[in-house]
């Protein structure tokens, strides 16, 4: 992957403004690329676009069905939907995913508990029901139709006007979805009930409880199997691909490790004392994928969250672009990884995340004494240290971490548009569970207003852009050829 230096904003479809529900793929997420134009970017940061069952975009129903909340409502009014011709497409399912389609006649009963046929993935008894519930089928298949189409739609008209989109793919999947359905011997189940027999999660440490994320875990070391995974893993990223132009791989940590936590035979309650770490074949999928895919494929990876050196190792190996969070840049200095001078070009800035804090609250409320000590030595002007206080910082915190990032040497840098807009509110608190049945705000729900985004911040953003080299035509690039990819691997042993 190569990506010349560039810019842009994190903000999910969902978070955009809509006088329906969410947003979604119409009339705003057009203006928002004319913004991100406007201002000289030319990087648009989303999360997954795949169904849910929860409102978090990582609760994955499918690896390859989209998500028809996304369908913008007003874009069905300014579609005349079908031609003859497009609807003989339709009716050729080939292009979409059957397995998503069947799945969806049994929208709302668990899979496991479907007749012994159906749960078994039978052939003959899922073509009877395709049969029998003929405009049930074709429903499912023309809303992944509409959604196909209006996601190109919006997404050409990016790329027309140089916007990379960057995509997002969640390390594992729900229990109850197509993918642990239709291919249930690639997980690790029970054989009579078709449960999970463990679960995926995350350790946890002096500030943080244990996370059970409660999604079934791959059969990564069953050899009899592991061709027929890895060839569902190509096909997944493919898709991802064929959506993107570049695809974040979240929790890469788990390629080379994942945690397993196994469930009580009775209760099916998590037995966190013999939670463990397994090791991952992640050498062996990576060079599947590159020889089914290509060298060249586009692949930024979240390489935080007990990163250990393998975890570098194999980001480097395969030359796929890592992550540096702002936030973490000042817990030590100089030799902390996480600070701006220690940035390399094969790197993504970002000032924030989905699932951090935004600038404001970091400051307000995370950030130790020393942390902002430490931040106030990085940014103390020469000779006027005397001067220089913490106080009153707040009102300004966000922009010197825009700064801070767009200055940097990392060839991609990315803005949460929290902290664009100067704002202090969550898109997510993980491990804090939402629910499709509150109207209250939650996780997931924040959506930002066009009243927001003023022309002071549209000139601001654009000044510094193009002050730190972040809007040159494509091909140029300002690291020179000695900047290569460096050993993160030494900040581990400071």
């Amino acid at each position: 992957m190569k990506l010349e230096r560039s810019s842009g904003v994190l903000l999910h479809i969902t978070s955009l403004p809509s006088k329906y529900g969410i947003g979604d793929f119409g009339s705003d997420a057009f203006r928002f690329i004319d913004f991100l134009v406007e201002t000289k970017q030319k990087l648009w940061q989303i999360l997954p676009l795949t169904t849910i069952n929860c409102p978090s975009p990582y609760s994955s129903e499918s690896s390859f069905g989209g998500n028809p909340w996304l369908i913008s409502p007003e874009k069905l009014i300014e579609m005349n939907l079908l031609s003859f011709d497009e609807l003989n497409l339709l009716i050729d399912s080939s292009k979409f995913h059957n397995d998503f389609v069947n799945f969806k006649d049994f929208e709302g009963i668990s899979w496991n508990e479907w007749p012994q046929s159906l749960r078994h993935h039978d052939r003959l008894a899922l073509e009877n029901i395709r049969q029998n519930n003929q405009n049930q089928f074709e429903y499912h298949l023309f809303v992944q139709y509409i959604f196909d189409k209006q996601w190109n739609e919006l997404k050409r008209y990016a790329n027309e006007r140089k916007i990379q989109i960057i995509g997002d793919m969640a390390m594992y999947i729900d229990y109850n979805s197509v993918d642990v359905w239709a291919n249930s011997n690639l997980f690790q189940l029970d054989s009579n009930t078709m449960k999970p027999i463990v679960v995926s999660g995350f350790p946890g440490d002096e500030k943080y409880d244990i996370q059970i994320w409660n999604q079934p875990i791959y059969k990564w070391n069953d050899e009899t199997i592991r061709n027929d995974l890895f060839q569902w893993w190509i096909k997944r990223i493919e898709k991802s691909l064929s959506m993107y132009d570049i695809l974040r791989l979240d929790h890469f940590r788990g390629f080379i490790q994942h945690y397993v936590i196994p469930l009580d035979e009775n209760t099916s309650k998590p037995i966190t004392s013999n939670a463990h770490w397994m090791n991952t074949p992640g050498y062996e999928l990576f060079t599947a994928v590159k020889k089914s895919l290509g060298e060249n494929i586009s692949i930024i990876v979240e390489d935080i969250g007990s990163a250990t050196t393998e975890v570098f190792q194999l980001r480097d190996d395969f030359q796929f672009y890592g992550i540096r969070i702002l936030q973490m840049g000042f817990y030590s200095y100089p030799d902390n990884m996480y600070s701006p001078h220690n940035y390399i070009p094969n790197s993504i800035a970002y000032t924030g995340t989905h699932d951090n804090a935004t600038t404001i609250e970091w400051w307000s409320n995370i950030a130790t004494r020393e942390e902002k000590d430490l931040f106030m030595e990085y940014i103390r002007r020469p000779f006027f240290s005397q001067n220089e206080s913490i106080d009153g910082l707040e009102k300004y915190i966000s922009w010197y971490f825009i700064q801070m990032v767009l200055q940097s040497s990392s060839n991609g840098s990315i803005i949460l548009m929290q902290d664009l807009l100067n704002i202090n509110v969550r898109m997510n608190y993980p491990g804090k569970e939402s629910s499709m049945e509150k109207s209250e705000p939650q996780n997931w729900s924040w959506r930002f207003q066009w009243s927001q985004l003023t022309s002071n911040i549209r000139s601001e953003l654009t000044r510094l852009t193009q002050i730190y080299g972040r809007n040159l035509l494509y091909g140029k690039s300002i690291p020179p050829k000695d900047m290569i990819m460096k050993d993160d691997t030494s900040f581990l042993h400071k």
